[in-house]
Formats: C-alpha cells, structure tokens, sequence
C-alpha cells in the first residue's frame, strides 16, 4: 500500500509543480489554476479501492508544498511516514521500519511519466490528454488521459473549489482507484523552510541511492 502512496505523491508533485505551457482551452484553464497555488497546507483522507470498488486501505495525514520543487506529505495513520521532496531530492521515511530511502528526483521521473516533478521541458499537454468534465458535487473537475501506455495510470482526475484543488481520484492500469480528498486548506500563506528538510533520527538506515 506504501508504493500508491508514494506514487500518489510524487504525481501531486508534478501536477502542482509544473508550470504548463499549453495552448487548448481545457488545458490553458488548467493552467491558471494550478499556477494559482505557489504555496499550500491541507489535510487530508486518502481511500485506495480495488477492482471491484471496494475500500481496501484508508489513511489520513497533512501535505505542504511550496513552489518550485518543495513538497512534504505526512502520513498519520494507519502507517506512519513521511515523504519530503526538496528541488532535486526525494526523502521516503518509513518510521516503523527505521529507514529512510533518499532517491533523485530526476531518477524517479525517468522510471515513469507520472513521476515527472519539475521538469522544466514537460508540460501537462505533452504528457496528458486534458479535458474539462465540468461541474459535479460542487467541484469543477478535469480529466487527464496519458498519451502513452506505459505510464501507470490510466487516468487522472482534479476537483477544483474556489479556485483550490479539493480533491484528486486517480485509476491505475490494474483498476484499483484512489480518491484523495483535502481539508482545511490554506493557499498562497508562508510556510517555514524547515518543513522540506529531513534529518534523519539516531538509528535510521539510510538507503542512498543517489550515489
């Protein structure tokens, strides 16, 4: 269950980092929104379901991001951890297990298209298929369909309130789903630089593969 949180993560990274330069309509309003957010904190209930639509896992934790490169998402229960990207890191910390795992960012985006972060020369439109699906349950909400089949999600979906992102659903290629929803919101507010810089606790084996 650790790997869909991680790749859910990584994709919010890349979503909310990047700063698209797209021409279509759907994909331009897009855009604006998603260069609308430069920092923000949130809570949030993340539900992964299976094939057949039923709850296999729930987990709640907090997030912050801030523009460019800098991300942090906390996992609370039911398994502690905390994932911290940094520009040109990513830091997966598994409390339980004692260990950390330091990976490149540029490493993690050439394993797949959705682990794209802040690849300055990827936009969204030369990786997704953007469509707006319009309004339901009180969200504007945006399809994207990757263009190749290689990468490991068969789509992408982002609800949008008010001008902030409130929720994401996200459908791999085996058919399990998951739904992220995000609370108590706060856009665009300052955030301490401490937040995306992981210190390793006495005892943790460090799993660099960076070297």
């Amino acid at each position: 269950m650790r790997f869909h949180l991680k790749v859910f993560c990584c994709l919010a990274i890349y979503t909310i980092f990047l700063i698209p330069k797209v021409f279509a309509s759907d994909a331009t309003e897009l855009s604006a929104l998603l260069n609308g957010i430069k920092t923000m904190r949130a809570g949030f209930v993340q539900i992964i379901y299976d094939n057949h639509g039923k709850p296999i896992q729930k987990s709640n934790g907090t997030m912050a991001l801030e523009r460019p490169g800098k991300f942090r998402w906390e996992v609370s229960k039911p398994m502690p951890q905390i994932i911290i990207a940094n520009k040109e890191r990513l830091w997966v910390y598994d409390p339980d297990l004692q260990q950390v795992t330091i990976r490149s960012l540029k490493s993690e985006a050439g394993e797949a298209p959705a682990l794209l972060l802040s690849h300055q020369n990827t936009t969204l439109e030369s990786t997704y298929h953007i469509k707006s699906l319009g309004q339901k349950d009180k969200l504007n909400w945006f399809l994207l369909k990757p263009k190749k089949s290689d990468n490991m999600f068969a789509d992408v979906k982002m609800g949008f309130a008010n001008h902030e992102l409130k929720e994401m659903l996200l459908d791999d290629q085996i058919g399990h789903s998951t739904r992220v929803q995000f609370q108590k919101i706060k856009m665009n507010t300052f955030i301490p630089s401490s937040l995306f810089v992981f210190k390793a606790p006495a005892g943790t084996d460090v799993i660099d593969e960076t070297r």
